[in-house]
């Protein structure tokens, strides 16, 4: 991450140069990101403006397992939820998984929909009708 900061400055931390820049060093903030290994905290460089943003760990992310987002897509490439179960089994060990604390908010919404052709003015189109 000091090297991302490194190349968004233009110098390299404690750099004595005559380097020229309106931006400059700011310290750390801490982090503290979950894993499937568990949580640990690491310190984050910060810019004065606030204009570095890290590409490594992305900011707002703080889970950096991805479990949940693969889970959604072995479920979109019409996985079964034994297959799901049984990839994640291999990967993880599902015990772990089915036992993580869960937000109060879940940010998805799985809709079932089944597509007609329909009239209109003339012409046929696809429609998509969705279940409730």
């Amino acid at each position: 991450m000091e090297a991302e900061l490194d190349a968004s400055l233009g110098y390299e931390k404690n750099q004595k140069d005559n380097t020229v820049s309106s931006n400059k060093r700011n310290g750390h903030s801490p982090k503290t990101l979950k894993s499937h290994y568990g949580e640990f905290q690491i310190d984050v460089p910060r810019d004065r403006n606030g204009e570095f943003e890290q590409k490594f760990i992305p900011k707002y992310q703080r889970d950096i397992s991805g479990i949940e987002d693969k889970v959604i897509s072995l479920y979109a490439r019409g996985f079964s939820t034994r297959d799901i179960h049984d990839q994640l089994q291999d990967l993880y060990g599902i015990e772990e998984w089915q036992s993580r604390p869960l937000n109060p908010i879940c940010p998805f919404v799985f809709m079932n929909c089944i597509h007609y052709k329909v009239r209109e003015e003339g012409r046929i189109l696809s429609q998509g009708a969705y279940e409730p």
